[in-house]
């Protein structure tokens, strides 16, 4: 009798257990087995992803040329720097482009000939995409613009040619971009002028030139579109970063820079 008193009692409290043990199962898991959610204002221990502000990142552009500016000097396999003066007066030194740091660092000096920076991407292609991240420190002269640009392989039939200029900086203060789209035959084409920007930091500028249209982005946003096909380019163009200089007051130009941390060429 005692036996099976204590049985008894046994499966009892094994009986306790169980429903127990399921009870704090279902606490943890819900009804459907799986953990239960976080509670109402907790948040995920792994940090936010930063949103890109490249256009090639965001919009999948394929990269198949470029320079990331790495060594100690211009890398002549794949650019051609300016050095003298050309048809219009301009007057360039390749002194004035160095590397460094993984920076290029274009400098117009505080001469009256206005001497400084330009290179030329040596491969052409006909539509793609190109971006470019730069910064345009201060103190600025007005007479001295970072821009940068596509240019018409036949150097020699400009305007013919046509001439994207995707960001060119003319403002001293550095607080806006513009754009100009001298298309085939003209140099009255359309212009872009960006919302207010601090270009003392870094920056990205892009653009997207296809049959129909050219993009225009600054750190991945659209800030213009062109989409007259009487402008748009329709022969093959290269990359061109310069501190172009023009006379904008009297006396000497005041020394100015403008930095290049990379340069890409996408399809």
């Amino acid at each position: 009798m005692k036996r099976r008193v204590i049985l008894i009692a046994l499966c009892a409290v094994l009986a306790i257990g169980a429903v127990v043990a399921v009870k704090l199962t279902s606490q943890r898991f819900g009804d459907t087995g799986q953990p239960a959610a976080r509670g109402a204002g907790v948040t995920s221990d792994l940090p936010a992803q930063p949103r890109s502000t490249e256009a090639a990142v965001l919009n999948g552009w394929q990269e198949v040329g470029g320079d990331e500016f790495t060594g100690s000097k211009i890398d002549t396999r794949h650019w051609d720097v300016y050095d003298g003066t050309n048809s219009v007066n301009e007057s360039w030194s390749r002194k004035q482009c160095a590397v460094s740091g993984g920076v290029l660092t274009m400098t117009g000096l505080p001469l009256d000939a206005g001497t400084t920076c330009g290179l030329a991407w040596k491969s052409d292609q006909t539509y793609g995409r190109w971006e470019v991240r730069a910064r345009m420190p201060l103190p600025a002269d007005a007479g001295y613009a970072p821009a940068f640009l596509l240019w018409g392989s036949d150097d020699a039939n400009f305007p013919d040619a046509g001439e994207i200029d995707f960001s060119e900086t003319w403002n001293p203060a550095r607080a806006f971009t513009e754009s100009w789209l001298h298309g085939p035959g003209n140099l009255k084409g359309p212009y872009f002028k960006s919302n207010p920007v601090d270009l003392t930091q870094w920056h990205n500028f892009g653009v997207d030139w296809q049959a129909d249209k050219i993009t225009l982005y600054l750190d991945g946003q659209v800030w213009g579109v062109y989409d007259d096909p009487k402008y748009i380019p329709r022969s093959p163009m290269h990359l061109v970063l310069q501190l172009t200089y023009i006379r904008k007051h009297p006396g000497l130009p005041q020394q100015t820079t403008a930095q290049v941390d990379w340069a890409r060429v996408y399809r």
